[in-house]
């Protein structure tokens, strides 16, 4: 029996999703993953709360925070290169280790707005984040995940990248028509793959990734095109 044809993009080279190059698909294939398809059976055993906050005033440190800041002073010292930053209510420091100066000023202009998120810990009682994971301008929002899922790696690959690449495998993934009976799919919220595929990949409380799980689960183990 051959494959239907709409499920041609899910079988197609890893190098075609977004971000993918050479050594990524290399990297990928190593551990067994050789297909879109396969990336979307990879599937986030966590995730980083990253909705924004007015200030970090009042958070229990040592935690991952989201707030907006006004950048200030550059400060260059012997170990460190620190950056003054100040949100609704609180003054705290970026830290940066065997950073460019230039790149930094470019990343963080003195006296702009910028979206910081990382983790934050207390240094000699003064807050400080440490290398943020994401700094991008206010009308950049919307690009950071309010709930960030973290994939399983493997050396050469990037959460970013993995990121990146299982949006791309959803975009190729159609809406089949489901196979399960009637009953169970009723239990796990009755809704169709693509959609179900979508959520895990952007979760929001951890809760909601079991039901999830158990659904996706159920469509792998009863299908044949998309898993052989």
């Amino acid at each position: 029996m051959s494959r239907p044809e709409l499920l041609f993009p899910v079988f197609a080279d890893l190098e075609t999703l977004a971000g993918i190059g050479p050594k990524s698909a290399k990297a990928l294939d190593a551990i067994g993953l050789r297909a879109p398809r396969d990336l979307l059976f990879v599937l986030p055993h966590t995730g980083i709360d990253r909705h924004l906050r007015d200030t970090i005033q009042g958070a229990d440190f040592p935690t991952v925070l989201t707030t907006c800041v006004t950048v200030g002073a550059h400060r260059k010292a012997a170990r460190a290169y620190r950056v003054t930053a100040e949100d609704a209510e609180l003054t705290f420091q970026i830290v940066f280790f065997h950073a460019r100066g230039d790149y930094l000023k470019k990343l963080l202009p003195e006296g702009e707005r910028r979206i910081v998120s990382g983790k934050v810990e207390l240094f000699d009682g003064v807050p400080q984040m440490v290398h943020p994971e994401h700094v991008l301008p206010e009308d950049e929002l919307d690009d950071l995940p309010k709930f960030e899922p973290v994939y399983p790696l493997t050396a050469g690959v990037t959460q970013k990248t993995m990121w990146r690449a299982t949006r791309s495998a959803l975009e190729r993934l159609p809406d089949c028509p489901e196979w399960i009976n009637n009953e169970l799919h009723a239990q796990r919220a009755g809704r169709r793959l693509a959609r179900q595929c979508d959520m895990l990949m952007r979760p929001k409380p951890l809760a909601t990734l079991r039901p999830l799980r158990l659904r996706v689960c159920d469509w792998h183990m009863t299908s044949y095109w998309l898993t052989s």
